[in-house]
């Protein structure tokens, strides 16, 4: 748990859109927005000036300087990210999650939604809303933004299934009992909308959220 001011930094390209963020994230306690910025060129100096513990980010699917700019700030700064973007398509959702990023939703999500992104992501947690998820597994005809946001612990269960371990070999490993392992297969199932762990070990690979 974070127990200082948590810094942003706010890189949004659009003004209405960049003030609406800024609002929603100053309505939030412990968040302070350390600077604005309307330009791509920007974000490489003020990442490297200020340091922020997160940033929020406006990319589109089509601004390949960004996404580069973005690949090659990410792979040198420590900052978490949280991308919120009109527009998204599976292949850049991919690339994104390739460079580590925890955080992606639409500006179709609510104003719950998103605070909860950017209180996840800041806590070093990851949050995707439905709509990104199903673009990853090629559901590109969801019309819902649900958030889903899997826990710490629900993220150390998802990992050790994608590994093949049992529940009792889980069980076993985090020094839990056996039905609290099938209390969190089932949530995790339940916030990725998916059926069988079969699915979820192909689901958590294909889209990142774990590592192979």
């Amino acid at each position: 748990m974070k127990t200082s001011t948590t810094s942003v930094l706010l890189a949004d390209f659009q003004f209405l859109t960049r003030q609406g963020i800024a609002t929603l994230i100053n309505n939030l306690n412990d968040f302070n927005i350390i600077e604005q910025i309307d330009d791509p060129k920007e974000l490489a100096p003020s990442m490297n000036k200020l340091k922020p513990d997160i940033v929020v980010l406006d990319v589109s699917d089509d601004d390949a300087y960004l996404i580069n700019e973005l690949e090659e700030i990410k792979s040198k700064e420590e900052s978490s990210f949280l991308i919120i973007s009109n527009n998204q398509n599976r292949q850049s959702v991919q690339r994104l999650l390739s460079m580590g990023i925890k955080g992606i939703v639409t500006k179709n999500c609510s104003e719950e939604e998103i605070t909860n992104a950017i209180k996840s992501v800041a806590d070093g947690n990851r949050f995707f809303c439905n709509n990104v998820l199903d673009l990853v597994v090629g559901n590109e005809d969801a019309e819902d933004c649900e958030p889903t946001n899997l826990s710490p612990r629900e993220y150390e269960v998802l990992k050790l299934i994608t590994k093949g371990q049992t529940t009792i070999q889980i069980a076993e490993s985090l020094h839990v009992s056996v039905h609290t392992i099938n209390s969190h297969r089932k949530n995790i199932l339940k916030k990725l909308n998916l059926k069988s762990p079969a699915e979820l070990i192909v689901y958590a690979l294909e889209s990142g959220l774990v590592n192979s």
